[in-house]
């Protein structure tokens, strides 16, 4: 019998290579060995030396492929108009990938997409076998920011989904025939080209938006997020270091040592605590790193008075959602 293949998807930049490095070797540690697993990496700026140090992972079950994204995402009609929409502080086209693994890759009616500053200290396969049913996205609440008003008033207001239920997309449980089946990457398109929305997390409030009657909760240890609002859990599946909490730039961020364990035997930890020394010395760095995500609130206080928003288009054409 062929062993079922498990497909995961990430996207990055070559200044993240040491932490899909650390991620990619969380995963290969701790998942189950009846599995085969294809990690498919895009990016456009990867150098062949990193190329070559992440494909050190690959073995008989454990597959690593590259794609040039730009080759992948500008082959698709309006793609030009994402680049004009990326407001927040940390957007690139990049961050939009995710939102068309199942149109890009057909082959896969399910995968997984990952954000690459995770650690996975669980078994990856127990997320693919989650089932969905008829649903289009698997994700987790995003907790991280349940105790910032703005945020929660630009979530209620502005993207115009239960601030509760506003889920993270570092970690994406994909049901890709179903988003075939709903259009996913041609109605967001769509989206961008018509309305051209500015927003706090523009692939993040997409998906929120458009699947937010398609949406499968999943266990909130799938993607534990270290903030002042962490549920702390005795056993984390995946621990994501999303926002501020980067144990590479701050030492207090909770799970960090699970951080550095992974990162011990990744190939990059020289790297990755010769980049910590050089931030900590580098007052303007410290600087702007703290300061980012007060813009992101300051914009989302903005944002929430907005006369045209997704909650005000949505209420005036309901159908502009996804299963409705």
């Amino acid at each position: 019998m062929k062993t079922e293949l498990i497909p995961i998807f990430f996207s990055v930049n070559d200044a993240y290579s040491p932490f899909l490095a650390t991620a990619i070797n969380s995963i290969k540690e701790n998942a189950s060995r009846a599995y085969e697993y294809q990690i498919h990496i895009l990016a456009d700026d990867l150098s062949a030396r990193n190329r070559e140090r992440l494909s050190r992972f690959a073995d008989e079950r454990f597959h690593i492929c590259f794609y040039p994204l730009s080759e992948r995402m500008h082959a698709l009609p309006g793609v030009e108009k994402l680049q004009q929409h990326c407001f927040g502080a940390f957007a690139s086209l990049t961050i939009y990938f995710r939102l068309f693994i199942p149109e890009l890759f057909p082959q896969f009616d399910k995968a997984i997409y990952l954000d690459a500053d995770l650690v996975v200290p669980g078994d990856i396969s127990l997320l693919y076998r989650e089932p969905l049913g008829n649903r289009l996205v698997g994700a987790v609440a995003d907790y991280s920011i349940q105790k910032i008003g703005p945020f929660m008033r630009y979530i209620d207001d502005y993207v115009g989904v239960d601030h509760h239920n506003y889920v993270n997309s570092g970690v994406l449980l994909l049901n890709c025939k179903r988003l075939r089946e709903e259009q996913l990457a041609g109605r967001f398109l769509d989206w961008v080209c018509r309305y051209g929305l500015e927003t706090v997390a523009p692939d993040q409030d997409y998906l929120n938006t458009l699947c937010w009657q398609g949406i499968h909760y999943l266990d909130p240890d799938w993607n534990a997020m270290p903030s002042e609002c962490l549920h702390y859990m005795d056993n984390p599946q995946i621990i994501h270091f999303n926002l501020a909490s980067k144990p590479w730039l701050n030492e207090s961020v909770p799970f960090g040592d699970i951080f550095w364990k992974y990162a011990a035997t990744s190939g990059y930890e020289a790297d990755i605590r010769a980049r910590r020394d050089a931030f900590l010395q580098d007052t303007d760095a410290m600087k702007n790193y703290k300061g980012a995500i007060g813009k992101l609130i300051r914009m989302a206080a903005r944002l929430a008075k907005a006369p045209v928003s997704f909650r005000s288009l949505i209420e005036a054409r309901p159908a502009l959602r996804l299963c409705s």
